[in-house]
């Protein structure tokens, strides 16, 4: 089986003054409709800003931060690419794209089925869209602290990117800034054996939840 390959690097784990790093907010009024950009995806365009399609998203009809019965169908999907069951793990996988496009495990089922059925060009399609949100998840902050936490729009997005990266989550704490709530997990590099904590600004989903 093919590495998957993050083109990103995560930036708390270099060694660099990131002190004025300020966790990437958007202007919702100036974004484009998410279908306009989703349409322009589904088109083939790689042109787009990936962090505008997830911000998007959330003004749109389907966004729910919590949907058990699609965490349900995401749960079965992930024991089908286990047990190696790919076609059935893309056809769910494929269910859940049709209502969050911008769901990484989906993608990533995607991606890892396809390429253990030998069709490249597919696999590299669904590679290239994880990367690119996963992408803009990263780009949102550092992490490293309360004002530069990574901006998420629901729950899969933080353990995601925590699974993708190998790292072990020892402890789970809550904190705010300014009154936005933040998340803040404790984990383990499983390479490097390196501790550090991960700050994720969960304002979006929360204030959806609220509605």
């Amino acid at each position: 089986m093919k590495t998957v390959v993050i083109i990103i690097t995560l930036l708390f784990i270099l060694n660099i003054n990131l002190s004025a790093i300020q966790t990437k907010k958007p202007d919702l009024k100036k974004l484009p409709k998410y279908e306009s950009l989703l349409k322009k995806v589904l088109k083939g365009s790689k042109e787009i800003n990936f962090f505008d399609l997830r911000m998007s998203f959330t003004q749109s009809k389907n966004y729910k931060p919590a949907n058990p019965e699609l965490d349900s169908v995401r749960k079965k999907m992930i024991q089908n690419l286990n047990s190696k069951e790919y076609e059935q793990a893309i056809i769910l996988a494929d269910s859940i794209l049709k209502q969050e496009f911008i769901d990484m495990y989906a993608h990533y089922t995607c991606y890892y089925a396809y390429t253990a059925l030998g069709d490249s060009s597919k696999a590299f399609y669904h590679e290239f869209l994880m990367d690119r949100l996963l992408n803009s998840v990263v780009e949102s902050g550092d992490g490293k602290t309360k004002e530069s936490a990574f901006l998420i729009i629901n729950s899969n997005e933080e353990y995601f990117l925590i699974y993708i990266y190998k790292l072990k989550v020892t402890d789970k704490s809550f904190t705010n800034l300014n009154g936005e709530p933040i998340d803040v997990f404790k984990a383990v590099d499983s390479e490097t054996n390196d501790s550090f904590e991960l700050y994720f600004n969960t304002s979006m989903m929360i204030e959806q939840q609220k509605k």
